[in-house]
């Protein structure tokens, strides 16, 4: 299995140009999740709200890589009118069930960001390793990069393992001193 897999939505390129830099950092793949809709101008623009808005699943082309052949998937997609990007709803509806762990992170013109990452967690069914919400304004001014390090080092950091007991306490808080009631 592989370790780290970059999976993103982007209509305008400020979530790609996010999403390349988390896959370079990584040195892992990435896949742009392709709309079969033309999204470009107002028409498009009021599409894409419309379909954030009503929670609708809008056709996407066929991905390349499987996600289940990875061990961590990092999602990536804007925030529309304070909502999930639509397209991004429709990969997590075809591929959900496929993927171990997940981290995310969210790109917007306003607010929303937290919401749209509770949305992620609750379309994959499970906790994200990881998470953050970035303002594009952040963005092009470079101001992200140590919220983009740190959502890498928590998604990639390796879980605690047990450590097995040797009748001897681990830490200096787990001594209870003798005779004290637990």
């Amino acid at each position: 299995m592989k370790s780290c897999f970059v999976v993103y939505y982007s209509r305008t390129g400020i979530t790609q140009e996010v999403a390349q830099r988390i896959a370079a950092q990584c040195a892992c793949e990435s896949e742009r999740i392709v709309d079969t809709r033309a999204r470009r101008g107002v028409t498009g623009y009021l599409r894409s709200a419309y379909e954030a808005l009503t929670n609708a699943t809008p056709p996407i082309a066929a991905t390349t890589r499987d996600p289940g052949d990875y061990e961590l998937v990092i999602l990536g997609a804007p925030v529309w009118a304070g909502r999930l990007a639509a397209p991004m709803r429709s990969y997590l509806h075809a591929h959900a069930g496929r993927l171990h762990a997940v981290a995310a992170f969210c790109t917007m013109g306003g607010s929303g960001g937290e919401a749209v990452l509770d949305e992620i967690a609750a379309l994959c069914g499970k906790p994200l390793a990881a998470r953050t919400a970035l303002s594009d304004s952040d963005i092009k001014g470079g101001h992200d990069r140590e919220r983009i390090a740190q959502l890498i080092r928590s998604a990639t950091a390796a879980p605690e393992r047990p450590v097995p007991w040797t009748g001897a306490p681990r830490h200096a808080a787990d001594h209870t001193p003798k005779g004290s009631a637990l």
